[in-house]
């Protein structure tokens, strides 16, 4: 079973015809193999296809008929994947190419609406990373190829557009309504306090939260930086928590 994929002449020198070729290399190089092992799938495997193929993707048809393999077993070696996805990049590595034709097909999807279809295919790539690396299995073990892909293409591109919302002018009819004073912070002092609390961050890190409030596509960032898009997302995700945690020690003081 190969994991190569079709794309489409604009994705022909993208960054799925990178990941396939750095696929070719991975997949049968016994260094890798022997680190796979580790991970206690439950299955046998000569190769990283091997593993693909037992999480239920197959591209034939005809060789997913002789595997006789389910949906739940498939979803069990996923899951085994996804626990050791959260510390090992190679078993995310495997997990993101189980995902990648799914992700190349929501990004045609939504070719119109990002700029191109390279430029989704980048951004649901970074956000596949990180719903790879944070996905709660435990919780949710069914269907978990799908839900992969859905919660990539929600971070990628629909809580973006929800969180721009909060960027919205107060509707005029609110400004005449009187100030509640029964808060025990005024909202300009707690905003200040929470500024304090991120001096932390660096002068790259806050023009990276700039460029992110305002819209700029992962794709753009990463050119500007001279750096792949996996970079800016980690990047992002660590400049996240940590505003996240000077806002939970603010709330807790």
């Amino acid at each position: 079973m190969s994991s190569a994929l079709s794309t489409s002449p604009t994705m022909s020198r993208s960054l799925v015809a990178r990941l396939d070729r750095e696929w070719r290399v991975l997949t049968t190089r016994p260094a890798v193999l022997a680190r796979a092992a580790t991970w206690h799938l439950g299955v046998p495997f000569t190769s990283l296809d091997d593993i693909v193929g037992a999480t239920g993707y197959w591209a034939r048809r005809d060789d997913r008929v002789a595997a006789g393999q389910s949906v739940a077993d498939g979803d069990a070696v996923l899951a085994a994947l996804l626990v050791a996805a959260r510390g090992d990049d190679l078993a995310a590595r495997v997990v993101l190419q189980r995902l990648l034709p799914g992700i190349v097909a929501v990004a045609r999807r939504w070719a119109r609406r990002t700029g191109g279809e390279r430029a989704a295919l980048d951004e649901l790539v970074a956000a596949a990373w990180t719903v790879v690396r944070t996905f709660p299995v435990e919780r949710r073990t069914r269907h978990v190829a799908s839900n992969l892909l859905r919660d990539t293409e929600y971070h990628a591109f629909v809580r973006s557009t929800r969180r721009l919302t909060v960027l919205e002018p107060t509707p005029t009819h609110l400004l005449d309504l009187p100030v509640d004073t029964s808060a025990s912070m005024d909202p300009a002092d707690e905003l200040a306090e929470l500024l304090a609390a991120a001096r932390t961050l660096t002068v790259r890190d806050r023009a990276l939260v700039e460029l992110l409030v305002a819209g700029t596509p992962m794709a753009e960032l990463a050119q500007a930086m001279e750096v792949s898009v996996r970079t800016v997302a980690n990047h992002r995700d660590a400049v996240v928590h940590r505003l996240r945690q000077a806002a939970r020690e603010l709330s807790a003081a």
